[in-house]
């Protein structure tokens, strides 16, 4: 079988196992194992680079830090630890108008600043903060763009899981990467509290008034 068609053959076996719900990981094994053996014809090559692909991968600094960065994430978030957190930023925040937003921007950058994922930061909040600002009459575009966007920090805010990925690609020191985004995460968590006054302000109907969520307290 030529080059091609072994690297068309590969393409497609991915294709269909990914959509039949294998697990990309399972899918991405398979097929290289596979791959390396139509080229090879040798089914111990195959074996020797999968299990050598294998305990480099777990060998590697970057992919020793990532899962325990994400597990870290896991259980804050089912320890209660990140509905805690928010609920405090909201308490102190209850007088400002606006305030559960600006809560919602600093949780997201605390919990950045703990696990360091994005995607976690953003399906963490978007259960727990969404629906207390849709309930209190905030505008849907404001709330979802609140919670997305202050989500970004976990790729600034050390530790970021980006700055891991690229460090190690790129043999920069992760350590100076993390002290150098430090002020530039504070900057941006200062900046999204600032829109969020100003379209409290300019945009008073997106988002609702101090007694709003004072009537939402007494109700609940």
């Amino acid at each position: 079988m030529s080059t091609g068609a072994i690297a068309l053959f590969s393409l497609v076996m991915l294709l269909l196992l990914i959509f039949c719900g294998v697990h990309l990981s399972t899918s991405l094994m398979f097929t290289s194992t596979v791959s390396v053996f139509l080229f090879t014809e040798r089914f111990s090559t195959a074996m020797n680079v999968l299990s050598q692909s294998a305990w480099g991968a777990v060998r590697s600094y970057m992919f020793g830090v990532i899962p325990l960065f994400v597990l870290m994430g896991l259980l804050a978030n089912l320890s209660g630890a990140s509905q805690d957190l928010y609920d405090a930023a909201s308490l102190l925040l209850k007088r400002v108008r606006g305030g559960v937003g600006i809560a919602t921007v600093v949780a997201n950058a605390i919990f950045a600043a703990i696990t360091g994922v994005t995607v976690a930061s953003a399906a963490v909040f978007t259960k727990i903060a969404l629906p207390q600002m849709l309930r209190l009459k905030y505008n849907r575009k404001i709330a979802l763009g609140t919670i997305s966007g202050s989500a970004i920090l976990g790729m600034l805010i050390p530790p970021s899981l980006l700055m891991i990925v690229y460090g190690s690609q790129a043999d920069v020191s992760i350590g100076k990467l993390f002290v150098a985004a430090v002020i530039p995460g504070i900057l941006m968590t200062i900046a999204f509290i600032i829109v969020i006054l100003l379209v409290a302000h300019i945009k008073p109907d997106y988002i609702p008034e101090v007694e709003a969520l004072t009537e939402y307290e007494k109700e609940n």
